[in-house]
């Protein structure tokens, strides 16, 4: 089995990269291959929204180090990401590679990912201000189809400060055994959505929706306490069968509507571009 190691923190060996690197030793203990790459080391640019990898089922035209990430995900069986949360939210360059990874969510009918297990890292310096940080993560992996097994959440706060934490770094050696062993269960902390185990809903007349997901359901009292139920949480939006209808009926039909507006479109604009 081979596992891929992903840091995206521009500290080399700070909390972020030790904890990726303590999942993969657990995955070599059980005789995995595995390998590490940091995002930093490569140049990626933003999305374009060209959409030529989902249209015409090419590789990204835009030329930097995006492809040879993902090509290097698709060469492996199994992934663990790490990502430090900045202000209420994952580095930026997580968010520049997920703008790209379009093509790899569906493309020609295929999704290369779809299956493979992978481990999510969150690192944060204060408790409470991981903000969306873990939705972040989990849309990153989901979107792929990954299946999630855990998202680490470890506190700490100056560089390198968690190699103290024994519970964490024994969490992330045993989450690399597991990957190896095939245990697919998801076995982080418990969340409010079934299915992407994020704390977060939308609320409107006391009806709930996981925004990542796209699950809903409603707030019930019990035993004097508030809480939410999901219904159906296996129809979510990131089912095969969901994904394929997303793209088929949603976004490729797109591509044909356009090209029928696209000269009135053009003279609408001008205007805009005389301003």
């Amino acid at each position: 089995m081979r596992v891929l190691g992903i840091v995206g923190s521009f500290r080399k060996f700070g909390n972020t990269e030790i904890l990726v690197r303590e999942t993969l030793l657990g995955a070599k203990s059980q005789g995995a291959e595995v390998s590490i790459l940091r995002l930093t080391d490569y140049t990626i640019k933003p999305c374009t929204g060209c959409m030529r990898c989902v249209f015409k089922g090419s590789k990204c035209h835009i030329e930097d180090g995006a492809e040879k990430i993902f090509s290097m995900m698709v060469d492996h069986d199994a992934l663990v990401i790490g990502v430090p949360d900045y202000i209420l939210g994952a580095s930026g360059i997580l968010k520049m590679l997920s703008d790209r990874s379009m093509g790899y969510m569906y493309s020609k009918g295929t999704r290369e990912l779809a299956g493979k297990p992978a481990v999510g890292i969150v690192t944060f310096g204060v408790k409470g201000w991981e903000g969306l940080s873990r939705p972040m993560l989990s849309i990153f992996l989901l979107s792929l189809g990954y299946r999630v097994i855990d998202i680490v959440m470890a506190n700490a706060q100056g560089p390198g400060e968690i190699v103290f934490n024994e519970d964490i770094l024994t969490r992330c050696y045993e989450n690399g055994v597991r990957i190896v062993r095939g245990d697919r269960e998801y076995r982080g902390e418990p969340g409010i959505c079934p299915v992407c185990h994020n704390n977060i809903v939308e609320i409107v007349d006391l009806k709930v929706r996981c925004p990542v997901c796209e699950i809903e359901g409603c707030m019930v009292v019990e035993d004097g306490r508030l809480k939410v139920k999901f219904n159906n949480p296996e129809n979510n939006r990131w089912t095969e069968e969901n994904i394929k209808k997303h793209y088929e009926v949603n976004v490729i039909p797109s591509g044909d509507r356009f090209l029928s507006l696209r000269e009135e479109i053009k003279e609408r604009v001008k205007k805009y571009r005389e301003l």
